[in-house]
């Protein structure tokens, strides 16, 4: 519970991810700052990983568990490995950052972050503060950030492309060594694509250890006992008969879209995390953009100019679009196409582009290494589709 309800000038709604990353932003600009927390989860456990390049400097970068400066992409046809000369593939638990989040807050000393505590209806409140009913009464604020996830029905009915990123992973520890710690299996199309598209991604901790995934990318969530399957077929393909440990289990359902959830009625209700739209449309990363987000966010608090924040570039959004739409309409497409993409553009012009860093000619170099005639296609495409719907 609160040690003190009442009026805070900062309240954020969730402390996960995207509420403990702007925490961390604003109190590094703002270490007296006035700012509580409202999370759910009685305690944190290492529920799931998040990975990224490390294009950009961030308050967590020394918290990462491996990198890696190979990774591969591996069809039925062929494979491709890549190496990057400035950057690396990071891999972070999610137990370091909840650590380095709460140690942030213990030591900030008008910050809390009240665990087990659930959020409820938001209202206006007088002189421009706004209001949220928690299990332990209402706690009023002057700046108020929503990290609840949406639910899945946020995106019903909506006009942009929209496809589900869901995954199941178990971190093992194999007996028959079958993992190169030196190279991370970015999307492995080989087990097959009579589900929806689909690969493994696997981050190799040692020879013998490596988080697998088995991911999908589909119109519409799997029924998780298939998902199972998939994922113990290929774990027992790798074990190879040897004795398996698992270690421990991550799974999610990310939208992958340019549609964003509707906007807070509320003035002065700031969305963040997947809430805001901050995951890359057409690839499901989001760690590096939530980091980008929480610091423009906390810049524009601190400024005195609170208010949401675009997380994406327009450009972005529209190649993502464009990639998008490929996908849903030729997803047996996709292994060959992801292969040609790391095959023929350099790796850290490729790096920066799917880190949404890169410029004009990072640009220039993946749209020249992709295939023109099915991608000018689904651009045709939604250029047809927004125009027979008109303004959303």
């Amino acid at each position: 519970m609160p040690a003190r309800m009442g009026a805070e000038p900062v309240v954020v709604m969730g402390g996960g991810l995207a509420g403990l990353s702007l925490a961390v932003q604003l109190l590094d600009r703002k270490p007296d700052l006035r700012l509580t927390i409202v999370e759910p989860r009685a305690a944190y456990t290492d529920d799931r990983s998040w990975s990224w390049w490390d294009t950009d400097p961030h308050p967590f970068t020394h918290l990462a568990a491996e990198r890696w400066r190979h990774w591969r992409v591996r069809t039925a046809a062929g494979s491709v490995t890549a190496e990057a000369g400035r950057y690396r593939y990071c891999r972070l638990p999610a137990l370091a950052v909840y650590r380095e989040g709460e140690r942030r807050l213990e030591a900030a000393p008008n910050a809390q972050l009240c665990r087990g505590l659930r959020a409820h209806a938001v209202r206006p409140w007088p002189h421009g503060m706004l209001t949220v009913e928690t299990d332990a009464g209402p706690l009023e604020a002057t700046a108020m950030f929503d990290g609840r996830p949406p639910g899945r029905d946020a995106f019903a009915g909506t006009r942009a492309p929209l496809l589900w990123q869901q995954f199941l992973g178990r971190r093992v520890r194999l007996e028959s060594a079958p993992f190169d710690p030196g190279i991370v299996e970015l999307m492995d199309f080989r087990p097959g694509q009579q589900d929806g598209l689909h690969f493994l991604y696997v981050l190799p901790a040692s020879r013998e250890e490596a988080l697998v995934e088995a991911t999908w990318f589909v119109p519409a969530p799997l029924p998780r006992p298939l998902v199972e399957r998939r994922l113990a077929a290929e774990l027992d393909r790798l074990a190879a008969g040897k004795a398996m440990e698992s270690l421990a289990e991550e799974a999610g359902c990310l939208p992958m879209t340019t549609a964003v959830p509707p906007a807070p009625a509320l003035p002065g209700l700031i969305p963040i995390g997947m809430r805001a739209g901050v995951l890359r449309p057409a690839t499901g990363y989001g760690f590096l953009a939530i980091q980008r987000h929480s610091a423009a966010l906390a810049e524009r608090l601190l400024g005195g100019r609170p208010g949401p924040v675009r997380p994406h570039r327009a450009d972005t959004l529209l190649l993502d679009e464009i990639f998008l739409r490929f996908l849903l309409r030729r997803p047996e497409a996709a292994p060959a196409l992801f292969r040609r993409l790391f095959e023929r553009c350099p790796a850290d012009r490729l790096v920066r582009f799917l880190s949404a860093c890169g410029g004009p000619a990072d640009l220039a170099a993946a749209i020249a290494a992709l295939p023109a005639r099915p991608m000018l296609s689904a651009a045709w495409a939604g250029a047809r589709a927004r125009a027979r719907l008109g303004p959303a």
